[in-house]
């Protein structure tokens, strides 16, 4: 038994390394954002040539899939890599404020990412800030801090927290600036009641990124596929069939990430079937199984008692065939989903915090009930997502998790 399991984890006829394909993986080349990147580097050239004199702060907008969170990462890596060589000490720190979606949360991950010594608890955000700039001082380093899909921590946190993380790191002494910043946002909406003493420099440091074309989005399929499959278990018409799919100027989103999601999940299914190569009618299956709204890094984003109680809406909303379910019926299966998993079920207060947490996410609705209920009580839907498939999606996430 030991030896067959064994034999499963190690063999593929299909991938190389399916990693390859997930959104958190960063290749070395970003194809069709060569722009963005040369952008980026003019805007921060500055931090380089006169380190400290100024606090930079850039924008970048685009839709779900569109290249930001991985140029931003390409930036970071190499903006250190060139700063070292250039004698200035600097640390790029990325954040995602699906996970870290407090002021506390990201100071804490910056403090981790320096190794600054922060205590785990005890600390408020302003002493947090304090030992980080002592941190910074003493190296004589600088910091660029990416906050990524910033339009979920305003959410989460209210306007004020983006106004209280720029406030108190711009309170450096003898005017040495040692932060700057990359945002990430879908749109810049989320800027638009901020006070304008911020967002007056900022607006001129926006950064578009558009949806990918069906040739742009073949590019970026044709490069992934070259580290992520076995040689010759994919013909070029597989990556043109989910590039038409895909790309903007045929109908699509233009979002490579549901692109390399439809091509992991077919080369899931060759693998599965046994088959020494992946089909169209692979693809075609992956595509029925698979919807665009929910991506790896939308449930990935969410804690795991998060996604626990997502399951259990879906599968509320799966059984009810209902288009709102209350929120105590959510309670109840999510105490047999903890169950199930092996997890112990938080306590009301808690369950409610989850469920704000997922609605700011965008991934669910809320409403007050009306007529037809006894009483008030919360109901809650989906957003454009199906429930069966969005419960298949949850479990296998879980499974490999």
């Amino acid at each position: 038994m030991y030896e067959m399991i064994k034999d499963e984890f190690e063999k593929s006829g299909i991938f190389k390394d399916e990693s390859k394909l997930f959104p958190d993986y960063v290749p070395e080349r970003l194809p069709h954002r060569e722009e963005q990147l040369r952008a980026l580097a003019r805007l921060f050239r500055v931090i380089l040539k006169s380190p400290g004199i100024i606090s930079q702060k850039v924008i970048i907008v685009g839709n779900v899939g569109t290249g930001k969170t991985a140029v931003s990462k390409r930036f970071g890596y190499l903006f250190e890599k060139i700063a070292r060589e250039k004698g200035v000490n600097l640390k790029y720190v990325h954040v995602n404020c699906h996970k870290d979606r407090t002021l506390f949360l990201i100071l804490k991950r910056i403090g981790d990412v320096l190794s600054a010594g922060i205590p785990k608890r005890g600390l408020s955000p302003y002493e947090m800030m304090h030992v980080i700039k002592e941190y910074l001082r003493k190296n004589n380093m600088y910091l660029l801090v990416t906050l990524d899909e910033v339009n979920f921590l305003i959410r989460s946190s209210g306007e004020d927290v983006l106004y209280d993380i720029i406030r108190i790191t711009e309170e450096e002494e003898e005017g040495e600036h040692r932060f700057s910043y990359i945002f990430i946002s879908r749109d810049l909406s989320v800027f638009e009641f901020l006070d304008r003493s911020i967002t007056s420099s900022m607006m001129h440091n926006v950064i578009k990124f558009p949806p990918y074309t069906s040739s742009q989005i073949f590019d970026i399929l044709f490069e992934r596929a070259k580290e992520a499959f076995l040689p010759g278990v994919l013909d070029i018409e597989v990556i043109k069939l989910i590039a038409e799919i895909t790309g903007v100027d045929k109908g699509g989103s233009g979002d490579a990430r549901y692109a390399l999601e439809l091509l992991w999940r077919a080369g899931k299914y060759a693998e599965q079937e046994g088959k020494e190569k992946i089909t169209l009618e692979h693809v075609r299956k992956a595509k029925q199984d698979t919807h665009p709204i929910i991506s790896m890094e939308l449930i990935e984003g969410l804690s795991r008692h998060e996604k626990l109680l997502l399951l259990a809406i879906a599968r509320c909303l799966a059984k009810s065939e209902k288009a709102m379910v209350p929120f105590g019926m959510v309670e109840k299966e999510y105490r047999i989903v903890c169950e199930e998993w092996g997890e112990r079920p938080r306590r009301h207060t808690q369950i409610w915090e989850y469920l704000q947490n997922i609605r700011n996410a965008g991934i669910i609705a809320t409403e007050i009930s009306g007529v037809g209920y006894r009483g008030k009580t919360t109901l809650i839907s989906l957003q454009d997502v199906p429930a069966k498939i969005l419960e298949k999606h949850l479990v296998e996430y879980l499974r490999r998790r």
